[in-house]
């Protein structure tokens, strides 16, 4: 996929395209009925194209601390985009200034810039200097250009908006299955494996520590039934079921956040390696207990609800 960084004006480029334009932060269920349908107006030898702002504006204009973090930081919002059959992504440096061009700035002289063949957005799109136009400005703004859009309606779970800020407060909760619901695929975390204290192998279970490295919204304290798989060329290309603990470790006194992954079933290191955890369903919140022995013996517990979960045989 071609990635264009955008500063302020859209450069020429060759071809017609179809264009969606929006967020796209998580590439979730409401964001893929987005791109269906700009896949629906593709005529041979068009482009599938995407406008995408970078950072969020919640952050970048109201220093919201939550938006700071994404659930796909940008590779990964890549990675998924192409895979949704995106062919060209214009990420748009957001900026205050850019936060300041007014609507029809906008659609006159940074969209006029494109050979266009129709413009997506969503039912609640709203652009130009503090979202002063929605999408049925766009529409008759487009129209003088002799381009035309298409409104994609709002896609509900439930009678509830699909939308990223709702799956983003499922994570932090820690309903994961609410928010696998949503994006159309389990959540996932992606890090590298850093050295910890060694309190799971001094207890009986060695974790790999996943560093936190300020990118991803994370789920809330708790226990998780997860996957991992290596990421970084390893010879190995299995994945491994493993159960996760998320927050502050309160029987060992723990004095930082942490996410510890116990792979059941695997012996080995993985110090310095990329890894990406799924989250696959929630255990049980942290709790603090009277000591190591009943800690140990309810990871046991975990461990087997783990292997029950995926049918893996008991040890």
């Amino acid at each position: 996929m071609q990635v264009i960084e955008v500063s302020k004006l859209l450069p020429k480029t060759e071809g017609c395209m179809v264009l969606a334009i929006g967020k796209f932060d998580g590439v979730h269920v409401g964001h893929k009925a987005i791109l269906r349908k700009a896949k629906s107006r593709l005529q041979p030898g068009d482009t599938l194209a995407v406008m995408s702002l970078w950072p969020h504006p919640a952050w970048v204009l109201g220093g919201q601390k939550a938006y700071e973090r994404s659930l796909t930081p940008f590779p990964e919002k890549v990675r998924l985009l192409e895979e949704q059959g995106v062919q060209r992504l214009f990420t748009v440096n957001f900026t205050p200034e850019y936060a300041k061009i007014a609507a029809e700035e906008f659609v006159f002289q940074h969209l006029s810039r494109l050979s266009l063949r129709c413009i997506v957005v969503g039912e609640d799109f709203h652009f130009g200097a503090g979202g002063e136009a929605d999408a049925t400005v766009l529409t008759s703004m487009c129209k003088e250009l002799g381009v035309p859009v298409e409104v994609v309606p709002d896609v509900e779970e439930q009678g509830i908006k699909i939308a990223s800020s709702q799956i983003r407060k499922h994570i932090l909760a820690g309903r994961v299955d609410a928010a696998e619901a949503l994006l159309g695929r389990p959540y996932v975390l992606r890090g590298e494996v850093v050295h910890g204290d060694a309190r799971g192998r001094q207890i009986g279970f060695p974790t790999a520590n996943l560093a936190d490295n300020g990118d991803y919204v994370l789920p809330g304290n708790g226990v998780y039934a997860v996957s991992v798989a290596l990421l970084d060329g390893g010879a190995s290309k299995h994945n491994w079921f493993g159960v996760m603990n998320v927050g502050m470790r309160p029987t060992v006194d723990g004095l930082t956040f942490q996410m510890e992954v116990h792979l059941i079933d695997f012996s080995g290191d993985l110090y310095g390696r990329d890894v990406e955890v799924t989250l696959l369903g929630r255990v049980r919140d942290e709790q603090k207990f009277a000591g190591i022995q009943e800690l140990q013996a309810q990871i046991r517990r975990d461990i087997e609800a783990v292997r029950q979960l995926f049918g893996l045989s008991s040890v």
